[in-house]
């Protein structure tokens, strides 16, 4: 009985970090332009389209970011917000996203 439960506990020690892997989302417009997301809570990255962003803030909620450096040096002196990901309704500006279980090809 003792080999079973530290077999139990064993497995799910090893298997939480499954759980740390990168989620997959596809986002569309409705004129039906096409982003995508790369987000690893652990690593706390956040990749739009192939390209790393800058995290600005990481919550459970969202994710602010800025989508680019040119981006970031004209909006924060006229103190205008980074670009939101939320987390709760899967949307991004007027993108809705959804959670891919694997890549295209």
């Amino acid at each position: 009985m003792k080999i079973i439960r530290v077999s139990l506990i064993l497995f799910f020690l090893l298997t939480s970090n499954i759980f740390a892997e990168d989620v997959y989302l596809s986002c569309e417009s409705p004129t039906q332009v096409k982003s995508s997301f790369v987000i690893n809570d652990e690593k706390k990255s956040l990749i739009l389209n192939g390209v790393e962003r800058e995290v600005v803030n990481w919550t459970k909620e969202y994710i602010s970011f800025w989508v680019s450096d040119q981006f970031k040096a004209i909006q924060e002196p006229r103190n205008l917000p980074p670009n939101v990901l939320d987390r709760i309704s899967g949307s991004y500006g007027v993108y809705n996203c959804e959670v891919v279980k694997k890549t295209l090809f």
